[in-house]
């Protein structure tokens, strides 16, 4: 490693330096509340938007497709190393601007039967087949078409920042608390998560109407004031760079064809791949986490959502101790193993722990119990043949308390007569079309059967009773299933924690300065190609574990929390490649960051 001394800096002040990580750190932290701002509100999406888990994972996925396929940010890196931090800082915040606004407008009243949702009916309707790497599928909603080409703008957007981010905390970190202040930066990431999944649901619910849009278009105003904080930072970087004067650069300028030092390095793949597939196993599992609880606690959104935010709070808590001991002590290669562990064991108390703490089978309906039924009809078929609709509900699910009280008692074999409509009519609901057209989503979702071409608009007619036959009742979490579930999100807020704490300040130990904006592009593109995947898998395996189940609080997560589980055994087996790799070529790994000086730091270029 190669020092030199240079003068008095901006960088060298800390009240400076802190402060332009907060302004980098405020517009993350904006920007990973839009990146989950639907991530509570999958029940209400196919609630009132028809988005069921298919439909929701390809949403999900959607953020990384230009990402990936259009390798964006690979182009980003390039910008970044060309152009600066400054450049691609604005460029960034404008991007995540306008992407996100896009979504917003899918899902407000104004784009339904507007001519465009018309348009995205009728269009992108891709058959399901192997070389369909799109988002879009036929039978997808209009707004979801939308949603995701804004989302897709939107993570082209908050992708660029990532890495722009990074590269600043370097350039004005290098030497002094780097891993300090990345843990910081991620923490308030993380805090942007929680308080995201605490403000969606209720902000969706303001004037006792549920409208999911309203929590998008709240988080497009903070993302505005996000590209402002972008810009205020430019003009402190502006300073430090006229101090430097970027004789670095002028010496030897970065060129396009220096990238081959990137993909020739073994370290730097093991790296890479140990970040995609710890990243693939926290991200999506972020937008399926609520529902996940839901299903397999019984609990309300907004229950789930106030358990989960325990994980980026307690990540928030202890990635910037964790990056001041990397600092002062290092070992960032044991603690990339240790936070692998944490999310094994996270991830397969979800898929064994909690189901196996699940009661069994009732004899009789109780409150809170979990039926399994079917309805046997002529009238809803189009071609007026007697159908079976399947449906899986719990009696607390109806707005009516008499119909759910009819429910209560009944044995497997016994039927129930009632009207959905009535069942589903929530009387706290002022206005009258409002609580009709709710109603209408609640039994399109109720009645609805792949077998069927039962849609919104056959609900909004449904107002006759309808005969049940119970076939399976189900217990439903107890106390201390649920608080296994909290023990088990506090874990993985730790690993959290430990992962990219430590991952990110090691990248600069093994890249050339010149060459950083490109290697994190590099990462992030990579770890891209899993986030774009690996919604959209589960989502399909969701999906086909679930053929009977068309109650978006009744789905069994088994198979989808084994994958996760298994993406957490392939990163430990990474780290303990990469430790053996760090132990034998002395990459620096397991050493502190901060040096016995304020001196800057020239990188060596990786091996």
């Amino acid at each position: 490693m190669q020092q030199k001394v240079t003068k008095q800096l901006l960088s060298d002040r800390p009240a400076v330096r802190w402060t332009a990580l907060v302004l980098l750190a405020m517009a993350m932290f904006f920007g990973y509340m839009f990146m989950d701002v639907l991530s509570p509100l999958q029940t209400a999406l196919q609630d009132t938007k028809g988005w069921d888990p298919e439909t929701y994972g390809h949403f999900a996925g959607s953020e990384t497709f230009l990402n990936v396929f259009i390798f964006f940010l690979i182009f980003a890196g390039i910008i970044l190393d060309k152009m600066g931090v400054r450049f691609t800082a604005i460029l960034s915040g404008t991007v995540m601007l306008v992407g996100a606004f896009i979504n917003y407008f899918a899902l407000t009243e104004a784009f339904e039967g507007s001519a465009l949702a018309t348009f995205f009916e009728n269009n992108l309707n891709l058959p399901e087949a192997w070389w369909n790497v799109t988002p879009f599928f036929k039978g997808m909603p209009a707004s979801a078409k939308l949603s995701a080409i804004g989302f897709m703008i939107f993570g082209c957007g908050v992708e660029m920042a990532g890495i722009t981010v990074s590269r600043g905390i370097v350039k004005w970190f290098a030497g002094k608390e780097m891993a300090l202040a990345m843990g910081i930066e991620m923490a308030l990431a993380r805090v942007g998560v929680a308080a995201v999944f605490i403000m969606s649901p209720l902000v969706s619910r303001l004037g006792g109407t549920l409208n999911v849009s309203r929590s998008v278009g709240f988080t497009v105003i903070l993302l505005c004031i996000g590209l402002i904080s972008f810009i205020a930072y430019s003009v402190m970087d502006k300073k430090l760079e006229r101090q430097v004067g970027n004789n670095e650069e002028k010496d030897d300028p970065f060129k396009i064809s220096d990238l081959k030092y990137i993909f020739k390095s073994k370290v730097f793949w093991i790296v890479a791949l140990l970040c995609v597939l710890y990243y693939s196993a926290i991200f999506p599992f972020q937008k399926y986490a609520a529902n996940m609880l839901q299903c397999n606690l019984g609990i309300s959104d907004e229950s789930a959502a106030a358990i989960f935010t325990v994980f980026p709070l307690g990540a928030a808590a202890i990635t910037p101790f964790l990056g001041r001991y990397l600092d002062k002590k290092g070992k960032g290669a044991t603690m990339l193993i240790f936070g692998a562990l944490l999310m094994i064991v996270c991830h397969l108390t979800f898929a064994l722990g909690l189901p196996a703490l699940r009661g069994g089978d009732q004899n009789v309906v109780a409150e809170n119990s979990i039926i399994s039924g079917k309805v046997i009809d002529s009238s809803l078929n189009e071609k007026g043949e007697e159908i079976v609709i399947n449906v899986v509900f719990s009696p607390k699910n109806f707005a009516n308390h008499d119909v759910a009280a009819a429910f209560t008692g009944k044995s497997v074999g016994e039927s129930v007569v009632f009207n959905p409509r009535t069942a589903f009519s929530d009387m706290t609901i002022a206005d009258e079309a409002e609580r009709s057209e709710a109603a209408s989503q609640k039994i399109t979702n109720f009645l609805k059967d792949k077998d069927t071409n039962f849609e919104l608009a056959q609900s909004r007619a449904v107002d006759r009773d309808f005969t049940l036959v119970v076939e399976k009742i189900q217990s439903p979490m107890g106390v201390f299933g649920i608080v296994i579930a909290f023990l088990a999100i506090v874990l993985l807020g730790i690993s959290f924690s430990l992962v990219p704490a430590s991952l990110w300040p090691s990248v600069p130990k093994l890249v050339d300065g010149k060459l950083l904006g490109s290697a994190y592009a590099v990462i992030f593109w990579i770890q891209n190609i899993g986030l774009y995947a690996v919604p959209m898998v589960i989502g399909g395996v969701l999906a086909s574990t679930n053929t009977d189940v068309f109650n978006p609080l009744s789905y069994n997560y088994t198979a989808p929390m084994l994958i996760f589980a298994s993406f957490g055994v392939l990163a430990l087996i990474f780290g303990l490649v990469l430790k053996a790799l760090d132990r034998k070529h002395h990459y620096g790994l397991e050493a502190p960051n901060t040096k016995a000086d304020n001196a800057a730091v020239e990188f060596d270029a990786m091996e």
